[in-house]
């Protein structure tokens, strides 16, 4: 999903959280994806890690998105 910004004038702050959030959640869905084609435990190990991380950063990005009164759609968990 990508956000469409309107010609009316958006903050830059807005853009910018959107955008990491639009890059966030494509990075989430790769790393996912990648989680298909290994079964090295080092490789899902780090996958892993960097999942969660993501994941920290996308949480992160919510509370900067309240505090701004930016409104961001919510992310689904569930894995395909």
């Amino acid at each position: 999903m990508k956000w469409i910004l309107h010609k009316e004038h958006v903050d830059e702050k807005t853009v910018k959280l959107k955008k990491e959030y639009n890059e966030l959640l494509n990075r989430l869905s790769d790393i996912r994806r990648n989680f298909n084609f290994t079964d090295n435990p080092s490789a899902i190990d780090a996958l892993i890690y960097e999942e969660n991380a993501t994941l920290c950063r996308l949480h992160e990005l919510f509370r900067e998105a309240k505090e701004n009164n930016v409104t961001l759609e919510m992310f689904e968990l569930n894995q395909k």
